[in-house]
Parts: C-alpha cells; structure tokens; sequence
C-alpha cells in the first residue's frame, strides 16, 4: 500500500509540475490510448503532418488504423528529406529517457541530431514517458543521465521543463520562440513495447 501512495504522489507531483508551466499531461495505459491522444491533438490542431523520432514504431504505433495526416520517420525517407519534413511538420512525438517530479523536467538523451530536432522545430511536442523512467528528484536522475554519458562520447541531453517561452520584448509573454508551443507529455502505464 505504501508503494502505491508513493506511485500516486510523485505522478500527481509530476502531473503538477508539468501543468503548472501550461504543459498538457495524461497517463494513458497503452498503445491504443497513445494513438487516440495523439489523433485527438492532430484533429484539434489541424495538422497535416507529424514526424516521430526513431524510437517509435510508426507500425507498431498507428497499426492499420487510417489517420487523417501524413507521418514523416527517419526509417521511410532520407535525412535530408526528413529534416526538410520537421521544419513544416506541426507535431513532433518522441521518447523521453526519464521524467523528474520534482521540477517536471523531461530528459531526452540523443546521438542523433534528427530525434533531438523532432523534439524542438514541431509546433506541438508530444513525449511519451514510460512510467518507470519518473523519477523523484534531479538527484536521483544523475546516475541514469552519467550512465547514457557513458554510453557514447556523442550524446547530447537536453533539459525540457515546458513550452518554449520568452518575455524579452516588451515584457510580453510569448510562446514558442525557439521551439515548441504546446508540451503535452503522456506517462505510460507500460513500455513502448507493450501491445495496443
């Protein structure tokens, strides 16, 4: 029971965090739910297009399902077309390697410039966060963020705590300056490898 009041508490501090910066947040319990969000948001925001970065199954995920928009992944078309793709594609969606309750804070670690630009130049990021990569604090995420270090001298980490934001002009609050609008982050009640 304890382990379960601490698994409520540090999502719902997550969930709290992540809102409280205007993001969007939703568990969903597997593949089938991603892929409603993920149409939902499309629909809503009218878009044409979405890339998703080269931890995502486009098979796995949108399955035989029709979808009213194109889908854009490194695995289908060349590099060059597929960043030519993420500079007028409105959704990126990606993994995430871990998430931080106490600050909300995503941690994406890429060796490909690709997957980390899906993650920045689409209007919309949606970051999909299995469940046991939330941890508890910054601290406890700096063994994860030194093992993927470790891993390749090439690793580039990025920091993502909400929407791009500046009020550099005037004192005014602008959005999506240098990077995405919207942050929506879906926590995974399972892995990506889990079925629909």
């Amino acid at each position: 029971m304890n382990r379960n009041v601490n698994r409520e508490g540090k999502i719902s501090r997550f969930q709290t965090q992540v809102t409280s910066l205007g993001g969007h947040f939703a568990t969903v319990p597997n593949m089938l739910a991603i892929r409603e969000y993920i149409n939902r948001v499309a629909s809503t925001s009218s878009a044409r297009q979405i890339a998703l970065s080269s931890g995502i199954s486009k098979e796995k995920l949108f399955s035989s399902d029709s979808v009213s928009f194109d889908i854009a992944t490194q695995s289908e078309m060349s590099r060059e077309a597929f960043y030519a793709a993420l500079k007028t594609v409105k959704i990126g969606v990606s993994t995430v390697d871990l998430g931080v309750a106490e600050t909300g804070t995503l941690i994406a670690a890429t060796s490909d410039e690709s997957d980390r630009l899906v993650t920045a130049l689409p209007e919309i990021h949606i970051a999909l966060l299995p469940y046991s990569r939330l941890v508890s604090s910054l601290r406890d995420a700096e063994p994860h963020i030194s093992q993927l270090l470790k891993q390749s001298h090439s690793v580039v980490v990025s920091l993502i705590s909400a929407s791009s934001r500046t009020s550099d002009i005037g004192g005014l609050l602008v959005l999506g300056v240098h990077g995405p609008k919207e942050l929506h982050v879906l926590l995974l009640e399972q892995e990506m490898s889990g079925e629909a």
